[in-house]
């Protein structure tokens, strides 16, 4: 059975960690100020501002920091300052019973993937694919993310633009991005996606590349048995040169025809207005309605 972390609540204290890339101390400064006028405590990890390579920080220390901030029992939620890459190289690193053992959301994106599919599948926890913490850099008091955390398993529904294919899924929620995804592929923490409803997005991939990745988890099968796909945003995925299949072309290769309800442009993934969404929660998906809705 999945674990609904509780709800955050107003002036409860957020654990802030760097699982990947390196960040600049002036910017987590800014950041935090900016969290703290929201009405919320932040407790930033000892090595949060280290430097390894391009990492922030070495393996042992950015997965030490994850550990810490679990157990410690002052904090409610855990949130990742940003992507970039370094997520995968912590997932062997990482106690899933401890994490189990004391259940709070951990919110993230882009590279943050690897953690969601091992939360989600080693400690069966539900996480929440949403900004990263840099990204709430306004100071005004409500943010679609800190409302979403706030509902707990309170109902919840999100609207994307276009069906591919017609139809309704019921199904827990996976995915992420789709270049991270692909890189758990063949390990312990490859996604698990029978009888799911999966999300995927990217950026920064050229067509061919993601034509590539599809076909890899087409090859394994992970395309198959699916509830239901989410095809969300795909920021500077074009074609590399003329002649190339666009997007489009690809999607409707790969999804055209299947067996499940196929909804594309919905608000997920590199964008400035994207949802917040729990992974490894029930959903149903309506692509009639173009609606993903949470019930309790």
């Amino acid at each position: 059975m999945m674990i609904t972390p509780p709800p955050l609540r107003q002036g409860d204290t957020v654990a802030l960690v760097a699982p990947a890339s390196k960040v600049k101390k002036s910017e987590v400064d800014t950041c935090i100020e900016n969290f703290e006028a929201k009405g919320f405590q932040v407790k930033a990890s000892d090595h949060l501002c280290d430097k390894w390579g391009n990492f922030a920080g070495t393996d042992e220390h950015r997965a030490a920091s994850i550990m810490e901030a679990f157990k410690d029992e002052s904090v409610k939620a855990i949130w990742c300052m940003r992507g970039g890459y370094g997520s995968t190289r912590l997932l062997g690193k990482l106690d899933y019973e401890i994490i189990r053992s004391h259940p709070k959301a951990l919110i993230g994106m882009s590279d943050i993937t690897a953690l969601h599919l091992a939360l989600n599948q080693k400690a069966r926890l539900v996480s929440y694919l949403g900004p990263n913490f840099r990204a709430l850099s306004d100071q005004s008091t409500e943010h679609p993310a800190l409302a979403t955390l706030q509902r707990g398993k309170e109902p919840l529904v999100f609207k994307g633009e276009e069906a591919l294919v017609s139809g309704k899924g019921v199904g827990l929620l996976t995915g992420g991005n789709l270049s991270t995804i692909a890189s758990t592929m063949g390990t312990p923490w490859q996604i698990e996606t029978n009888k799911k409803i999966f999300l995927l997005e990217d950026i920064n991939e050229k067509s061919y590349r993601i034509d590539r990745y599809l076909n890899q988890l087409k090859q394994a099968k992970l395309l198959d048995g699916l509830a239901g796909l989410i095809l969300a945003s795909f920021i500077n995925c074009d074609s590399q040169q003329e002649g190339d299949f666009t997007l489009d072309d690809i999607f409707e290769d790969y999804f055209g025809k299947a067996p499940y309800p196929v909804l594309k442009g919905f608000p997920s993934g590199h964008i400035e207005a994207q949802v917040t969404l729990p992974l490894g929660r029930q959903a149903e998906l309506d692509t009639y309605t173009k609606l993903l809705t949470f019930r309790v």
